[in-house]
């Protein structure tokens, strides 16, 4: 590692908290950096030329620190936010009622009672997948690699919302299923068997969305 580029890149960080998001983050453009003057260096720049090019390349660091850029939506993005997200949270907390109501129908109304709570949760992940993909999409100002690293970090964190979204819809399916099932059937000693089934499918999520994001 070019010594010169760890120390221009520290004097950078001199006054930041010392925060392990910013040494972190210290350590990526440093990273990032070197492999920008060794990639000038092979292109046939001498070593003073790669140097100036690589450092002049990283933009303005202080927008990077103390504060969570990504976060800043107008006001009316999170009123509307804020709206999806209690609907979501209330077709959550209700899903049980039209089992519960339906039960003392018959067989027919348990089925349709059990559809229903389906149809809430689905409705309700719905909304709150729609709700994360909608934010606009960070947009880079120029191609300097702070605005490279924001414009990564934005689809990273929606990436991420997205996914918690989906595998918390998930595991509440899962427990409905469970005492569905479970109550069904009296099978108690085999139904939690679901839980596996659903620790399997949450990891292959996270594979997907790892590798989504490394792409």
């Amino acid at each position: 590692m070019n010594k010169k580029i760890e120390m221009y890149v520290s004097s950078l960080f001199e006054n930041a908290p010392k925060s392990k998001k910013n040494c972190d983050l210290k350590e990526e453009i440093t990273s990032s950096v070197n492999d920008k003057y060794n990639d000038l260096l092979e292109s046939g720049l001498d070593e003073k030329e790669a140097y100036n090019k690589a450092v002049s390349n990283i933009g303005d660091v202080e927008e990077l620190i103390g504060y969570d850029f990504m976060n800043k939506d107008d006001e009316e993005q999170r009123k509307k936010s804020a709206k999806i997200i209690a609907i979501s949270v209330m077709m959550y907390i209700i899903c049980p009622i039209p089992v519960i109501l339906f039960e003392s129908v018959g067989t027919w109304g348990e089925e349709l009672g059990t559809v229903i709570m389906f149809a809430l949760i689905a409705a309700a992940t719905g909304l709150l997948i729609y709700n994360e993909v909608s934010k606009p999409k960070y947009q880079k100002t120029d191609d300097t690699m702070v605005e490279e690293f924001k414009e990564w970090k934005s689809a990273n964190d929606q990436n991420h919302r997205v996914r918690k979204s989906i595998t918390s819809a998930m595991w509440i399916m899962i427990t409905a299923i469970y005492f569905l099932v479970s109550f069904t059937f009296g099978n108690w000693g085999t139904s939690w068997i679901v839980f596996i089934i659903g620790a399997s499918i949450e990891q292959i999520i996270k594979a997907f969305y790892d590798f989504k994001g490394d792409k």
